[in-house]
C-alpha cells in the first residue's frame, strides 16, 4: 500500500471512530433525558475508551499523513495540493463527513450540558428551597477572562464534557480540520 492510500485508510478509520462517538453521544443523552444513571455511567465509560481509541488512531493518521508527505498541514491544505483524480475526492468526502459529525457530536454534547444543568438546578432548588438565579452564559466578567461563561466552540480549547468533568481537546485531528 502506498503512502497515500495508507493516509486514507487512516483517514477513514479516525472518521469511523468519530461516528461511534457520536452514536456515543446521543445514547448519553437519552440516558440523561430517560434520568437513567447506570446506563449514563456505562455511556460515560464507553466514551473515555473511545476517546483513548481515537487518539491512537489520529496518532496512526498522523504518522501516515507526514509520511505521504502532508506534514504539518490542515485538511484544507492538503486538498488545496492534491492533484486531481480519485484520491482527492476521497479525502474530500472523508474531511466532510467528520466535519459533520464532529458538528453533531458538539451539538448532542451541548444538549447534554444544557440537561445537566437544568437538573442540577432543579436539585438544588429541591435541596435549598431556594431558586438559583441565572447567570449569563458568555459574558465577560473581571478575573474571568472573555467568554468563559461557555464553551466557544474552538477547536482544541478546553471543554467540559457531557459527565461535568472538564477535558482538554488534544486531538490535532479536530484541530487541522
Amino acid at each position: 500500500m502506498n503512502e497515500l492510500a495508507s493516509f486514507l485508510t487512516a483517514t477513514q478509520r479516525c472518521v469511523n471512530q468519530c461516528k461511534t462517538m457520536l452514536e456515543f453521544e446521543q445514547e448519553k443523552r437519552q440516558a440523561l433525558l430517560a434520568d437513567d444513571m447506570d446506563r449514563l455511567e456505562s455511556m460515560i465509560q464507553s466514551q473515555q475508551a473511545a476517546i483513548m481509541k481515537l487518539e491512537s488512531l489520529e496518532k496512526q493518521r498522523l504518522e501516515a499523513q507526514e509520511k505521504a508527505g502532508y506534514n504539518q498541514m490542515t485538511a484544507d491544505e492538503i486538498l488545496k495540493v492534491m492533484a486531481e483524480g480519485p484520491e482527492k475526492e476521497e479525502l474530500a468526502q472523508q474531511v466532510g463527513e467528520l466535519r459533520k459529525t464532529l458538528e453533531e457530536i458538539r451539538y448532542h454534547n451541548d444538549k447534554a450540558m444544557e440537561i445537566t444543568r437544568a437538573n442540577l438546578q432543579i436539585m438544588n432548588t429541591l435541596a435549598t428551597g431556594q431558586e438559583q438565579k441565572k447567570q449569563p452564559q458568555g459574558v465577560y466578567r473581571p478575573g474571568q477572562g472573555a467568554g468563559s461563561g461557555r464553551h466557544s466552540g474552538s477547536a482544541g480549547g478546553q471543554r467540559q464534557g457531557g459527565s461535568g468533568a472538564q477535558w482538554q481537546s488534544s486531538s490535532s485531528f479536530e484541530k487541522k480540520i
